[in-house]
């Protein structure tokens, strides 16, 4: 059994990866870094292709070169590639000659979603996460900016799907000292087997609340959390506030780039975002709660996840300790 998880686990090309938002693809091409290699995404043909950015003859990045036509052109000696990979041009040989059979690159399964490109190294064995509030049209979307972070997927996945640490890490935001007791609750796995779903009510202090300040609720209120997580590293947590009325899902995918980095993707699906005003505060407050987290999670001892023996666990922990089982099972596929 593989005994820790890292951002560059090999186990992990396997599955599917966000690595871009869509509307930041035009008519060039991107550089990414996904499992500490760096892959070229650019649109050929009005189709998405990934391909790792090395030409295969003197490996020049690719993403420094230029779409001439249906073509991604290398920069260094011009040879030029089909959307398949294939080169279809040496310009050194010129038309016709014959191409050597090395001349052809190394790509990856693309598919687009939720507003963002996906790629898969290899054949991906698990599915991206279904997220039923992203078609809610009474939930309005708001997106944080693309944020990198010194810490691994795995490390910040584990802290998303943790509730054991709101009352200490979050109690500038949210956290309510009432709700330090983690009471019993089941980790009930998706029918494919590569993610799971919790459900937990506990209470927050709910600063959000304009009625808090005029005292018509309390600070401490009631909260449902549905915890969706899907393998290796995309989770939506919807929060519904019966007090308020407010429903807010918050799905988050992560971009394991490389040993220490990583990139967050987060969209926040409100009923309280209708407004420019309303969702600037939204985001605000998203990003409080984010640096709260990073305060611990960018400073943790290592940028491993022990999958085996190497830390302890308790009763509170079902929902990290099957995160774990998971992605220990993806890493021996």
């Amino acid at each position: 059994m593989t005994s820790s998880l890292t951002n560059l686990s090999s186990g992990l090309a396997a599955a599917w990866h966000p690595v871009l938002f869509a509307s930041d693809l035009a008519h060039t091409s991107v550089r990414i870094d996904l499992l500490g290699e760096p892959w070229v995404i650019t649109r050929l043909r009005g189709s998405i292709t990934a391909f790792i950015d090395k030409c295969p003859h003197r490996n020049a990045r690719l993403s420094d070169g230029m779409v001439v036509g249906d073509t991604l052109q290398c920069p260094y000696h011009g040879w030029r590639f089909d959307g398949s990979g294939h080169c279809t041009l040496i310009p050194a040989l010129g038309d016709g000659a014959t191409v050597p059979p090395t001349a052809q690159l190394t790509s990856a399964h693309v598919v687009e979603r939720y507003g963002l490109i996906w790629i898969a190294p290899q054949t991906p064995v698990t599915e991206i996460i279904e997220i039923p509030e992203w078609d809610d049209e009474s939930l309005h979307k708001v997106w944080m900016p693309a944020i990198d972070i010194n810490a691994t997927a795995a490390q910040f996945i584990d802290n998303f799907l943790d509730f054991g640490h709101f009352p200490f890490v979050h109690a500038g935001t949210f956290g309510s000292g009432e709700d330090a007791n983690i009471g019993d609750y089941n980790v009930d796995k998706t029918d494919s087997g590569w993610g799971f779903v919790v459900d937990y009510p506990h209470t927050i202090a709910n600063k959000e609340d304009p009625l808090v300040a005029t005292g018509q609720h309390p600070l401490v209120q009631p909260r449902n959390m549905v915890y969706t997580f899907q393998a290796p590293f995309s989770a939506n947590l919807r929060l519904e506030l019966p007090l308020t009325g407010v429903v807010n899902a918050i799905a988050t995918f992560c971009q394991p780039m490389t040993a220490s980095t990583t990139r967050l993707y987060t969209v926040m699906m409100r009923s309280d975002g209708a407004t420019a005003e309303a969702a600037q505060a939204a985001l605000q407050y998203e990003y409080s709660v984010l640096q709260e987290d990073l305060a611990v999670i960018e400073h943790l001892y290592d940028n491993q996840i022990a999958l085996g023996v190497g830390q302890a666990h308790s009763r509170a922990d079902r929902s990290t300790v099957e995160f774990r089982r998971i992605l220990a099972r993806l890493l021996e596929h």
